[in-house]
C-alpha cells in the first residue's frame, strides 16, 4: 500500500494568459532526470505522434502496470510545461520569476512553484507527470499531462475574432489520449497482453480541468455577449470528451469545476463587466457565470452518473475552496487574497501593460514593471489567476482528503484497488 501525503504549508505530512514576452534572454535547462515511482518490468518503444502540426519521434515508454496511470486534461492551472515544449519562449511562464521558489527556474508552470496537480501527485507517491508534448527524456510511467496553457473546452472557432485562442482544445487533447491509447496497444501483438492494457487503461484515473479559459478569455467582450449559450456550448464540448474518454475505455473521472474568476485579479483589474462587486470585492457578473457553468457541469455529471452507471463521475469543487479563501482568508493565513504575488502595481498588483515575466516598457511616460512579493504565502494568486504553491496545496488537499469530491470518493484506495 502506498501512503498518502497530506499538505500543510512548508510541511509534507503522512488557464488567462499573459502576452508574450518581448525580450528572450535564456535558454531553459531541461529538467534532470528522476528516478521513477511507478517503475515496471513492462517497457514499450514506439513513435508517439505529437499532437497539432508536432513532429514524430521516438520515446522510450515505461507503462506502470502495478498501479493505475493517471492521466491529466486541462489548462494552465494543472499544465507540466506542455506550452513550452510545444512552442518555446512564448508565454511567459518559460521566463523567470515563474518557477523560482520549487524549481529554481522556470519549467513551463503558471506558479512560483508546483501547481496543485503536482501535489497530488506528490501525495499519492507518483512522480510528476510529464507533458505529452515533452520530446526527450519523457517519463510517462506514471501517467501523462495532455494539459496545454489557454486551452478552452469549445472549438477556438467558435470563438470567431474576439479573442486569440490555442488550438489545442480539450477535444484535441483527448485525440491525443487516443492516438497515445492505440499506439500503446497496437505494440503488443498478443491477446493477453492487450487485454492487460485495456484493464489498465479502464482501472486508470481521468483528471479534467476545463471550462475556465472559455468564461476568462471571452465573457463580456461585447453587448452580444449571451451567458447561457456560452455555458452550453461549453458544458456540450465537455459532455463529447467525457464520452470519449468513457468510450476509449476510461472508467473514473474526476472533473473540476471553474473556479471563482470574479475574484481572482487579473478579472478585478480587467474593464469588463457591468461594475457590480458583490460585499466581498468579487466581480458578480464573472460570479454568476461560473455559478452558472458549475451548476450546468454538476447537472451533467449526475446525468452521466445515470446513463453510465459503470463509470465514477466525480466532481472536484474547486471553485469552493477558492470562493472560501477569497472570503475568509484569515483561515489560510492569507493578508492579500485579491493582490497577485507577481505583478506591475495598481490596487491588484495586475496592470495588464505588463503582466508577470513580461519586459518593462513606457506607459503614459512611466516606466512599468513587474516586481515580485517577498511572501507568496501571504498570497492566492501568483500572477492573473493561478494560485501560488502554498495555496494549492489546499486545492490538492481537496482532493486527497476527499473532502470537496462529490460523490464521496477516495483516490488512495482507487490507485491501491488493483
Amino acid at each position: 500500500m502506498f501512503k498518502l501525503k497530506l499538505y500543510k504549508e512548508g510541511v509534507v505530512m503522512s488557464n488567462l494568459k499573459a502576452s508574450v514576452p518581448k525580450v528572450l534572454s535564456r535558454k531553459i535547462s531541461s529538467v534532470p532526470p528522476r528516478a521513477s515511482n511507478c517503475s515496471c518490468p513492462l517497457f514499450i518503444v514506439y513513435l508517439l505522434i505529437m499532437g497539432v502540426s508536432s513532429p514524430i519521434h521516438t520515446v522510450v515508454y515505461g507503462l506502470t502496470m502495478s498501479r493505475p496511470s493517471i492521466f491529466g486534461f486541462g489548462a494552465s492551472m494543472i499544465d507540466s510545461g506542455s506550452d513550452f515544449f510545444a512552442m518555446p519562449y512564448r508565454s511567459t511562464a518559460d521566463f523567470y520569476p515563474y518557477g523560482s521558489d520549487y524549481f529554481g527556474k522556470p519549467v513551463g508552470r503558471w506558479s512560483n512553484g508546483r501547481t496543485f496537480f503536482d501535489l497530488i501527485m506528490e501525495g499519492l507517491g507518483y512522480n510528476l507527470l510529464d507533458p505529452y508534448l515533452k520530446s526527450t527524456r519523457s517519463d510517462f510511467s506514471c501517467g501523462v499531462n495532455f494539459a496545454y496553457g489557454g486551452t478552452t473546452a469549445k472549438n477556438a472557432s467558435s470563438f470567431g475574432e474576439l479573442f486569440y485562442s490555442d488550438p489545442i482544445t480539450l477535444l484535441v487533447q483527448v485525440d491525443q489520449f487516443r492516438n497515445f491509447q492505440s499506439q500503446v496497444l497496437s505494440n503488443e501483438h498478443g491477446y493477453a497482453a492487450k487485454r492487460k492494457l485495456k484493464e489498465h487503461f479502464s482501472k486508470s484515473i481521468y483528471f479534467l480541468e476545463p471550462g475556465g479559459n472559455d468564461y476568462g478569455y471571452y465573457a463580456f467582450l461585447g453587448d452580444e455577449y449571451d451567458p447561457l449559450e456560452s455555458v452550453s456550448e461549453t458544458i456540450a464540448a465537455i459532455r463529447q470528451g467525457l464520452k470519449s474518454l468513457y468510450e476509449s475505455g476510461g472508467r473514473t473521472f474526476i472533473v473540476m469545476n471553474v473556479t471563482p474568476l470574479g475574484c481572482c485579479p487579473g478579472i478585478l483589474s480587467d474593464s469588463r463587466g457591468n461594475g457590480s462587486y458583490d460585499e466581498y470585492g468579487c466581480k458578480l457578473d464573472w460570479i454568476e457565470v461560473v455559478e452558472l457553468h458549475n451548476s450546468h457541469l454538476t447537472e451533467l455529471l449526475e446525468d452521466l452518473r445515470n446513463t453510465l452507471p459503470d463509470a465514477e463521475w466525480i466532481l472536484f469543487d474547486a471553485h469552493d475552496i477558492l470562493l472560501d479563501a477569497y472570503r475568509n482568508p484569515q483561515k489560510y493565513g492569507v493578508l492579500y487574497p485579491f493582490k497577485a504575488c507577481c505583478g506591475s502595481g495598481g490596487e491588484y498588483n495586475c496592470r495588464h501593460e505588463v503582466a508577470c515575466a513580461e519586459s518593462p516598457k513606457y506607459v503614459n511616460g512611466t516606466l512599468l514593471q513587474w516586481t515580485k512579493c517577498e511572501d507568496p504565502s501571504l498570497h492566492i494568486i501568483w500572477d492573473t489567476s493561478h494560485t501560488v504553491e502554498s495555496f494549492s496545496r489546499h486545492l490538492a488537499n481537496g482532493v486527497l482528503l476527499g473532502t470537496h469530491l462529490f460523490p464521496p470518493f477516495n483516490i488512495t484506495e482507487a490507485i491501491n484497488r488493483n
